[in-house]
């Protein structure tokens, strides 16, 4: 038998790593949702890898071209991924559901995240937002390289 004063410890440690893993756990997307959004990421960045920056844009979601003119999305984005240079190496490091988003309405958003390497700039995440766009496709809402 464990002593009292040992079993208050194991329920307190317990109960700890409940309140830290627990909110991971329910923020994983469903798995049928997360083949869907890796499969636009997947072409979305195959696109900027590429520097073609106005398709990437054009198979983007609706809240996207709404927020950012193509030609702008186009300028911005050669200027930043010219100055990190050309990839070097990316691994997926996090995918995590949402059913809100800063600045965006209600709706469906997984945001996946990177540990990425470029030429120029060595130690970088990207955070590629993906979301339920109004014709019930997965697309891109949102890219960011920090």
């Amino acid at each position: 038998m464990i002593p009292r004063q040992y079993r208050i410890h194991a329920v307190l440690l317990l109960s700890a790593l409940l309140i830290i893993f627990l909110p991971r756990f329910s923020e994983r997307p469903e798995k049928e949702k997360a083949q869907a959004a890796a499969a636009a990421v997947d072409a979305f960045l195959q696109r900027v890898d590429s520097d073609r920056y106005a398709e990437s844009w054009q198979i983007s979601a609706s809240l996207l071209k709404g927020k950012v003119p193509e030609q702008l999305w186009v300028d911005q984005l050669g200027k930043i991924r010219a100055v990190a240079g050309p990839l070097v190496e990316r691994t997926e490091e996090s995918m995590t559901y949402s059913t809100s988003a800063k600045d965006s309405p209600e709706g469906e958003y997984i945001v996946v995240t990177f540990d990425t390497s470029f030429e120029r700039k060595k130690d970088a995440s990207e955070i590629v937002t993906v979301t339920l766009d109004t014709d019930g496709v997965w697309r891109v809402a949102g890219y960011f390289i920090r």
